[in-house]
C-alpha cells in the first residue's frame, strides 16, 4: 500500500519562499498558490496567482534572496519573519514579517508587512 506524503503548513510556506533563492525552483513555488491567491503589502493589492506571477518578475530583477528567521503556525496561518535581499543600493537588507493562509495543501492568501519607504521610490523609478 502507497502512502501519500501530505506537506505541513509549515513545509509549504519554507518551500514556497525558497523558489525566490533559486529561479529553477520558482515554478514549484507558484504551484503552491491557489489560482484565486490574494496578496498584499505596504504597495500592493493582488487578486490572482497570475497577477502574483507578473509582480515576481518585476520583483526578480532586484530581489537576491529570502532568509528565513523565525517561523511560527496557528491553525491555518503561517507567519515568517525574513529578511529578503536585494541588488538596489541602500535597500541590500530588509527584513518583512508575512502571514500565509494555508489550507487544502494550498497558499491562499498572504500578507507582507516591512517598511517600503525607500521601496516605493524604487519601484516608481523601475516604472519609468
Amino acid at each position: 500500500m502507497e502512502t501519500q506524503s501530505v506537506m505541513t503548513k509549515e513545509a509549504i510556506v519554507t518551500q514556497f519562499l525558497s523558489g525566490f533563492n533559486d529561479p529553477s525552483k520558482i515554478a514549484d513555488s507558484f504551484a503552491l498558490l491557489t489560482d484565486n491567491y490574494h496578496f498584499t503589502d505596504p504597495m500592493e493589492n493582488i487578486n490572482s496567482k497570475a497577477e502574483f506571477i507578473e509582480l515576481s518578475k518585476e520583483l526578480a530583477l532586484v530581489l537576491t534572496g529570502v532568509e528565513i528567521k523565525r517561523l511560527a503556525v496557528n491553525g491555518n496561518w503561517v507567519v515568517v519573519n525574513y529578511i529578503f535581499n536585494s541588488s538596489v543600493k541602500g535597500l541590500e537588507i530588509n527584513t518583512g514579517n508575512e502571514w500565509f493562509r494555508v489550507e487544502d495543501g494550498k497558499i491562499q492568501e498572504s500578507h507582507l508587512i516591512y517598511d517600503a519607504s525607500e521601496w516605493r521610490k524604487v519601484l516608481e523609478n523601475m516604472k519609468k
